[in-house]
């Protein structure tokens, strides 16, 4: 059977100690009868000198063995030319022959191994490089025939033939013909003049280095390591989905169309072979202008899920439509719905094919592959189509046009019912809040009057709700108007506004007692409900119930000890101005008396009046403020910093003066009396008692 050829290369590197033309000698020649190699050293006494019969390997003269059979010389023992020293060809010939001599007296060599490679361009341009390796092996020479000068036949122990190739200096290395027999070839260079005076045995440890660091110029079985290279490569190209052998596709697809066929026939077979798939979230979101231009949106949205598939159909024809895939799952009410799913690579889905899926009524889902990323194996490829989102979006779902219907009739609804609230509240605008205040005490009067026919019962009546929904009412409309009357009907707020109405009436409100009997509950109240009863002692003073002189001593001695209370910085009486002026408004007599600071976090005792004389002209008056005396050229950054620190001590009950008097120290250059009239004169104070 003839043998694939290859081709391999072994070189051997000079000598570490290189050698002058003037040292060269020839320690081998050729024996002139049998033409086998001779070496100086094995001559004896009998071959000295012209007696030698060799011949130079070169050039057929023949030679003077100088020495040879001496145990002791000057010169080493050679191979000399009759008509002198040798030519460089000589020596390099003669090195030549020693290594074919060398051959022969091999009885094992170690071959080495043999690599070879082949690149394939996949479809996609990207290349795909696979290497195989044939072992290095040891393996015995049975024969050894020297073929010329230059070239020795190895027979090796299991029959294959392995030619020798002996290269010189200036020779090619690409060798000649060979045989057919001949099935591998090796080249050592030996062209080191050096080796042409070696001893047998430092040839024979160069060769063995030769033959471990060879590199093959031709191998038995380099035609089945490129057969197997190249289909490694191609395995390689197809885990990366970038390689089909298709017979069945046109002979005129390009790389790039032949690639989108492979990966669209690649998502179809996942799908069939997994039976699930995650769905990317439903985003639906509608925006809606109103009649005044303002714009509002509102949103729904469900997460992305995971979908069991029990059925996938491929290319199923729809009408005029036939989507990739026919997939159907079923939820957990055991209802079966479908999904049309659409695989594209570069080419996108038009308009007009995305109106015809949806016209089927069924959610349409693409898999885009060309947003996936880049080159992936399959089974990479499998989690991105199975497992991930990205690259997929819904075409079509009926959900998300449910979804934006009811977003859009929901914004409707809400513009009419903000132009409602709008309209209530307008309506409500255009009554006074004295009109609403008055229409709140009316109600509550009502309420009452129904109340107290049912004892401790809640009635049941016409009257009385509708009395409770005029309270509600009138209550919503004095916040409309900008008053702090939410907790209104809430306790504590209702027990003092039904105390103090009680007293403007002359008569209960919601206490079945008379007057006194209402001062004598406030006198029991706790602690924290003692925080209201300068509002008591106001309205008690404005509104004066007739009392005994009994009754009226008392009430006497009481507001004697909230003042008292109040100057020694106690506490327990010191009331929130929060409600202040909603209180006003339902009693407006209550008015005056409720601007005034005492029984407030505003007041300011008399020790600390000691410095107040500057300011003790200035009115309290809400409407009427002298001009003050400004800070001559007070820069920005003052007043910014004041804005600061006067917003803060306002938020903690203090008094202007009493900040003032604490931020002189702070602000070096300024008194007392120049921050009071910043503070004027920027409009963060009314007065000295009271913040704007």
């Amino acid at each position: 059977m003839e043998s694939r050829r290859t081709q391999l290369s072994v070189t051997k590197e000079t000598s570490d100690t290189p050698i002058t033309s003037e040292e060269w000698v020839m320690a081998w020649a050729v024996d002139a009868t049998t033409g086998q190699p001779r070496y100086i050293l094995e001559l004896g006494e009998d071959n000295r000198g012209g007696q030698c019969n060799c011949k130079c390997p070169s050039c057929d003269q023949m030679l003077i063995a100088v020495n040879a059979g001496k145990t002791v010389w000057k010169r080493r023992p050679h191979f000399r030319h009759p008509t002198g020293a040798a030519r460089e060809k000589c020596v390099i010939v003669s090195a030549r022959k020693a290594v074919d001599a060398m051959f022969a007296r091999q009885q094992q060599i170690v071959l080495p191994c043999r690599r070879r490679s082949r690149e394939l361009e996949g479809l996609s341009g990207r290349y795909f490089n696979a290497w195989v390796e044939q072992s290095a092996e040891t393996v015995g020479i049975t024969d050894c025939t020297f073929e010329d000068k230059t070239r020795a036949l190895l027979t090796l122990n299991d029959g294959r033939r392995l030619l020798v190739q002996l290269v010189g200096r200036g020779e090619a290395s690409n060798g000649g013909n060979l045989d057919n027999g001949i099935t591998a070839r090796i080249e050592i260079r030996a062209d080191d003049p050096a080796m042409a005076h070696m001893a047998p045995e430092d040839i024979l440890s160069r060769l063995e280095l030769s033959w471990s660091q060879g590199c093959w110029i031709r191998h038995w079985s380099d035609d089945a390591l490129d057969v197997d290279a190249e289909a490694q490569a191609r395995a390689q190209a197809a885990a990366a989905l970038d390689w089909i052998e298709d017979d069945d596709l046109p002979e005129d697809l390009s790389p790039a169309e032949r690639r989108e066929t492979l990966l669209h026939r690649e998502v179809k077979a996942i799908l069939v072979r997994e039976r699930r798939i995650r769905v990317p979230e439903l985003n639906a979101i509608v925006d809606w202008r109103y009649a005044n231009g303002h714009v509002v949106s509102k949103c729904w949205s469900q997460p992305a899920e995971e979908i069991t598939l029990s059925s996938v159909k491929l290319e199923v024809h729809l009408g005029r439509s036939v989507p990739d895939v026919i997939a159907t799952w079923v939820t957990e009410d055991g209802l079966s719905h479908s999904l049309l799913i659409e695989v594209t690579v570069t080419n996108p889905i038009t308009g007009e094919r995305i109106e015809r899926l949806s016209s089927f009524g069924w959610p349409a889902l693409e898999i885009d592959i060309g947003r996936m990323g880049g080159v992936v194996n399959r089974e990479e490829f499998t989690r991105l189509v199975v497992d991930e989102v990205a690259g997929k979006r819904w075409l079509y779902h009926p959900t998300l046009e449910e979804e934006r219907s009811r977003l859009l009739a929901a914004l409707k609804a809400d513009e009419a019912w903000a132009v409602e609230v709008e309209q209530r509240k307008q309506a409500i605008l255009a009554v006074t809040a004295t009109d609403w205040a008055n229409r709140y005490l009316d109600a509550v009067r009502r309420r009452w009057r129904e109340q107290s026919l049912f004892g401790d019962q809640l009635p049941d009546t016409e009257n009385w709700r509708q009395s409770q929904a005029d309270v509600v009412e009138a209550i919503h409309s004095l916040g409309e108007h900008g008053y702090p009357a939410t907790l209104l009907d809430e306790y504590p707020l209702r027990r003092v506004i039904a105390r103090i109405l009680s007293f403007h009436d002359g008569t209960g409100i919601e206490y079945r007692q008379d007057s006194w009997g209402i001062i004598n509950a406030i006198l029991c109240d706790v602690a924290e409900a003692r925080k209201w009863h300068t509002l008591y002692l106001i309205a008690l003073k404005i509104y004066p119930p007739p009392l005994s002189d009994v009754h009226r001593d008392k009430v006497k001695a009481w507001r004697n000890n909230v003042v008292k209370s109040i100057r020694h910085e106690e506490d327990t009486y010191v009331r929130e101005t929060t409600y202040d002026r909603m209180i006003g408004l339902l009693f407006p007599e209550m008015r005056p008396a409720l601007r005034e600071p005492f029984g407030t976090p505003l007041y300011i005792p008399e020790r600390e009046r000691d410095d107040d004389s500057w300011i003790e002209n200035r009115t309290d008056s809400l409407d009427q403020v002298s001009e003050p005396r400004s800070l001559p050229n007070a820069p920005h950054n003052i007043d910014s910093r004041l804005l600061d620190a006067s917003g803060e001590a306002a938020s903690q009950g203090k008094s202007p003066i009493l900040f003032a008097k604490g931020y002189a120290g702070q602000i070096e250059g300024l008194s007392v009396e120049q921050i009071v009239n910043r503070l004027i004169e920027i409009g963060v104070a009314r007065n000295k008692w009271m913040w704007s």
